[in-house]
């Protein structure tokens, strides 16, 4: 994996993520290439133009053509997206405005949702009050972060231990660990 240092946390973290898809299988089934089209045309939808411009993925939108069609079909179709995607990513990194070195306009990027959750952090960390709970609960509501989110809860109220730990000690644990979730989702529009 190559180190991308474009000066913008998520769209270092965009570009992993189209890293990883480039590896896709060519002969995944059917399910599996779902997740890579559905994958890639959300990481697609977060790249900023400086970016994108470097990408010339093909028809990502086939319907259920790979449900119905064959495996030769899923095959030339999965080879298609990871070649674009290594062909893209050479690009990306060859291109000095995204190498650390210029000072890339990614104003056109939409905000992501691990940008969302951790400034709901961040603010829940400042105050700890109901407030800044609600704002928190909001922004992982539609990812799997809920259940983090409860135990964050539920530590605010405990008074006892909580396994060998103070209730404080496993809340601030809580909190690094969502923290460090958010992050997954920066390749998710808000």
């Amino acid at each position: 994996m190559k180190y991308w240092n474009t000066g913008d946390v998520v769209v270092d973290s965009i570009l992993q993520k189209l890293e990883g898809f480039g590896t896709w299988r060519s002969d995944s089934d059917a399910e599996s290439t779902h997740q890579l089209l559905s994958g890639v045309i959300h990481v697609q939808e977060m790249l900023p133009g400086l970016v994108a411009r470097h990408f010339r993925f093909p028809n990502l939108f086939v319907g259920n053509a790979h449900f119905s069609g064959s495996q030769d079909y899923r095959r030339e179709l999965i080879e298609g997206i990871t070649s674009a995607i290594g062909k893209g990513l050479d690009a990306a990194a060859a291109d000095p405005m995204l190498g650390g070195y210029g000072n890339p306009d990614f104003s056109d990027r939409p905000r992501s949702r691990g940008e969302e959750i951790l400034d709901a952090l961040t603010a829940f960390e400042k105050d700890r009050d109901q407030a800044a709970l609600s704002r928190l609960k909001m922004a992982v509501s539609p990812t799997g972060l809920q259940s983090r989110v409860n135990t964050i809860e539920m530590l605010m109220k405990r008074k006892r231990s909580y396994g060998n730990q103070s209730p404080e000690v496993a809340l601030l644990s809580e909190l690094g660990r969502l923290e460090f979730e958010a992050r997954g989702y920066h390749g998710q529009k808000a």
